[in-house]
């Protein structure tokens, strides 16, 4: 059972509407996260994903551009991602009824940070377009995970 977390790429300061929610990649954010999109086609060819995203606008533009390299069970687009803090992020991974599917969370931080934090017993600062796998050897479902029981498999932090 594997744990995907992929921070959105990086946003434009503000937005039209003048709403955090709605700040789009700029075309650096693009590049990166199109970095990850062949990081994943190289190393998740395999994989199923269940993921679960943020509605944010710079959120969305990520998972739109890595999805057509996914092979995807699911997809939820979740208002309750946005801005997520990793109590909250926890507590939606432990009760979703995709406990042994692969996920993949897509969000902001310092949410999917303090999570990756605490799932692997260290400090992690996921940076724009930063994808962390973590691998729980010892489990069968999510509802199982916590404090260090993660173990690092893969990272990708694109400039």
């Amino acid at each position: 059972m594997k744990l995907y977390l992929l921070r959105h790429g990086e946003a434009y300061d503000s937005s039209s509407t003048g709403k955090d929610f709605d700040r789009e990649l700029t075309d650096h954010g693009v590049e990166q996260v199109n970095q990850i999109k062949k990081r994943l086609e190289n190393e998740a060819s395999e994989a199923e994903f269940c993921v679960f995203c943020s509605s944010a606008s710079r959120t969305k533009q990520t998972y739109e551009i890595i999805a057509p390299s996914l092979s995807i069970s699911s997809i939820s687009f979740l208002k309750e991602m946005y801005l997520a803090d990793h109590t909250y992020m926890l507590n939606f991974l432990w009760n979703n009824e995709h406990q042994d599917d692969t996920v993949l969370l897509i969000g902001h931080n310092n949410g999917l940070s303090d999570l990756a934090s605490y799932l692997l017993d260290q400090k992690i600062v996921l940076p724009t377009s930063g994808l962390l796998i973590i691998d729980f050897p010892e489990l069968k479902n999510l509802s199982d995970i916590g404090l260090g029981t993660g173990v690092e498999v893969s990272k990708c932090f694109p400039e």
